[in-house]
Parts: structure tokens; sequence; C-alpha cells
């Protein structure tokens, strides 16, 4: 039995809307109540802009058109020619005549706007109206350096106008500019703040003014330059003041003291605590080997190292994670290093999975470091191996064999069902059972149906 094939229809003769269609999808207005007089074949398609347009394909108007073609001067008809190529017509209106030959033996021409010839055109006389000639240009720049192109009387005095006016000096300052006439005036340089200028012969020399600063040296070891300066960065006063030839120091602790000149001072370190050194005019202030912290020990930074044999920690439970209080971002455990190929680091551990629900995994074989978060993702990672005795009433088992469940849930990798349909096609149904469809009859072919739902059946379009 052959497949039925339906595409998408309407009874009356209004073409769909990209609604009702999606692109190279058919659909035929039929026009039943004219008996298809204006039934038409419709195609969805995209165009160069990416946006979906409907367009007719043919259909029984169209045929029809072409039926009736004549070559007679009939109204609203296609145009066919006869046996010898000829057709009847009457008016011919257009808006341009391009190239070709045109003969006209009589009569006048009427509706066109151009006549454009690739040739030259020829008249025997001209009369009445306006003769337009685009070879005169209104250019007042010329720019267009043409040969071919004649100017205006307007353009070539403007023209000329504006290079006699460029005949002027034109100067700018930092601020203002001037506009100087070359064949009436002088351009004139002025002296500003602390500055002279002289003319003579074709030089102008300018020269910095004198000020009241005698010349000489300022400053010495117990004495500073005190310099003036206007506003023209020159030195307008010059003297010298003393410096101080001691200095206070001050601690978190104890009392202000005086340093004078040719005085000692001391930087003493805490046994056990801070240790210090002088050399070459440096002092060093660091740690001793063995140091004892009295106290609380507050530790910021990205990573602490402890580099030792033995950690011995006093505390029973050991607090993990404390910035972990504002979200859930990082995951805490515990996991170390080590190599068993001699070439490879490896890191193995126990952590909490922040990005996971907050499960609690074992992993090993892990090639990069963790960091804030373990990369289970990350090159090595797999999931360890516990040896343990469990006792809980919910368990997740990986490989080995399960008995005595019924109807495994699709969350636990079963189908949630006992029994399917036979002939039927399986389908998802979220976490819940697997669902089957109706067993399919020949021909049939399996498609969505309502809600998406699969089901057999034949191909229909609809209706629009």
């Amino acid at each position: 039995m052959a497949t039925t094939i339906q595409i998408k229809r309407s009874t009356g003769s209004a073409a769909p809307a990209t609604s009702d269609l999606v692109e190279g999808e058919l659909a035929y207005a039929e026009d039943r109540s004219n008996s298809g007089a204006s039934a038409k074949l419709y195609i969805s398609s995209i165009d160069s802009g990416g946006n979906e347009v409907i367009q007719e394909l043919g259909g029984k108007y169209y045929t029809d058109l072409i039926d009736n073609a004549t070559n007679a001067a009939t109204a609203s008809t296609i145009v066919k020619r006869d046996g010898s190529g000829h057709f009847n017509g009457a008016t011919i209106t257009g808006s341009t005549l391009t190239d070709g030959t045109a003969s006209i033996n009589s009569g006048a021409i009427t509706g066109a706007t151009s006549i454009t010839a690739s040739g030259t055109v020829q008249f025997g006389s001209i009369s009445d109206g306006t003769i337009t000639a685009t070879a005169f240009v209104d250019e007042d720049n010329m720019a267009s350096n043409s040969a071919t192109l004649i100017p205006t009387q307007q353009s070539v005095k403007a023209y000329v106008d504006a290079q006699v006016t460029a005949s002027d000096l034109d100067a700018a300052g930092d601020s203002g500019t001037i506009d100087v006439d070359l064949d009436s005036e002088s351009l004139t340089i002025a002296g500003g703040t602390g500055i002279t200028t002289a003319a003579s012969g074709t030089t102008i020399t300018a020269t910095l003014d004198d000020t009241a600063v005698t010349a000489g040296s300022y400053g010495s070891t117990t004495a500073v330059p005190i310099l003036t300066i206007d506003a023209q960065g020159r030195i307008t006063a010059a003297s010298t003041g003393s410096i101080a030839t001691s200095f206070n120091i001050a601690a978190d602790s104890g009392s202000d003291d005086t340093v004078a000149g040719g005085e000692t001072l001391t930087f003493s370190g805490t046994a056990n605590e801070i240790e210090t050194t002088v050399s070459n005019n440096e002092i060093t202030i660091g740690l001793p080997n063995n140091v004892t912290i009295s106290g609380n020990l507050t530790v910021s930074g990205t990573t602490t190292t402890v580099d030792s044999t033995t950690l011995s920690v006093a505390d029973p439970l050991i607090s993990l994670a404390t910035g972990n209080n504002s979200s859930d971002a990082v995951d805490i455990g515990l996991y170390g290093l080590y190599d068993t190929s001699g070439s490879t680091d490896l890191y193995a551990g126990f952590f909490r999975d922040a990005n996971d629900s907050g499960k609690w995994k074992l992993f090993k074989d892990l090639q990069a470091a963790p960091t804030t978060t373990v990369n289970t993702s990350g090159t090595g990672y797999t999931v360890g191996t516990l040896v343990a005795n469990i006792e809980s009433s919910n368990a997740t088992i990986t490989g080995g064999t399960i008995t005595g469940i019924t109807d495994l849930v699709v969350a636990d990798g079963g189908t949630g069902a006992g029994t399917f349909t036979s002939k039927g096609i399986l389908y998802g149904n979220g976490t819940g059972a697997l669902q089957v469809t109706a067993a399919g009859t020949e021909g049939q072919i399996l498609q969505a149906g309502s809600g998406g739902t699969p089901e057999f059946g034949g191909i229909d379009g609809g209706t629009y």
C-alpha cells in the first residue's frame, strides 16, 4: 500500500500568511466556490534579508491565463504572436526608450520622461519646449578638471574670486587668527612677556629679557635652594634655607625619640620571633629558623605551604572553607600527591562537590592539582574506589548485578515499566516511565501528533 501525501490547503482563495507555513512548505488555495477560477499554489521562502515570504508558484488561475492567450488586442490577456510572429496592439506606453532602432512615421511619443541612446541623437529641427544640456555645469571650485564640460559664467567668476582671495597671508597663533593683505599690509611680530623683538633688514630677532636674579650657585650640604618661578617658567628670585640635622622616630609602642646627627639608630629583634642583621649599609629583618608565636596566627593569601616531615595538630576538628558562607562556590575536602610511574604527578582525594548538589566524592589519577574546586573533567580524573561497610536505606551501585528490583525508574537507568505494546515505538517521558506508541499499519509513517506525541499516520499538510 502506498503512503497518502497531502499538502496544506484552503477551500477559499486567500493566500496563506507567513504564520501558516514554514520555509519550503507548499499550500493550495482551492477557491471551491468559483470552481477554482482563482485557485493558486504557494510556497514559503526566505528573501535576501532573511525574512520569510509567501511566493506564488502557479495553479489553475495561471494555467487559465496561458490557455486564454491571444494575438488579438484583447484587454487583460497574455499576448501571443501569430504564425508570422506578429500581434495586434493599440498603444505602447513607457518611461525610457534605450538603444535599438525606433521609427515613428507619425503621431507623438507620450508618457516618456527620458530617451537614452548609445549613439548620436540627430534632429531635423528643434522647436518649442526647453532644451537642457548636461555638458554645462555649475561647479565653483572646478574640482572635476573635465576636458568636456563647460562651466557657467557664475562658476568662472566664483573660481577666479577664490584664487584672488587666496593671495592673502593667513596666520594663526595659540589663540586668534589674522589675515594679511600682502599688497597693502605688514605682518608685525610683537614680543610677549619677557621677550623683546627687533627688526633689521630682512631679519627679526627675539631675545629674552633679564630678570632680577643674580647669577651664581645656591644651596650647600646644610642648606637648600629656594626658587621663585613665574608663569613663563623663569626664575625670578633665588635664596637658600637651612635643613634639619636630626630626625624623630616612633613605634607602635614606646615614646618618641630624636636621633641627632652622628648618633647610631639600632634595630633590635626578639628571640625566636624576629632577628636583624646589618652589612654594607643594609639592614635585614627576618625570622629565625625556629619561630615561636604567642597568641593567634592569621595567614591571608592564596597558598599556605607547610614543608615539614610531621604535622601535629592538637585540635579534634579541622575547619575548612570558612569564607564559603555567602555562596556555595568552593569544594571542601582533602587531596594528596602521588606518582606511580616516576614521571607524572597525580592527585587523589575526598571532597564535597559544590557544583553537584554537594555530593561527596572520591577521586584519583587527576593530573592537575585542584585549586578552589576539583576539575571532574580534568585529564586523568577517575572515580576512586571505597572499600567499606555501608549502612544506609539508600545506596547507589555502579556495576555488578542488581536483583530483586521491579520496574527500575528512569533516573536509575531503568525504563520504569514492566511491559510494552507489541510493535510499538518507545519514546521519552522526562523522568517518568518510558512510553510506547500504538502499532502502525502498512504504508503509515512515524510522525509527531498533538503536543508532539509520536504516532503512526499518513502525510497530511492540513488546512490554513
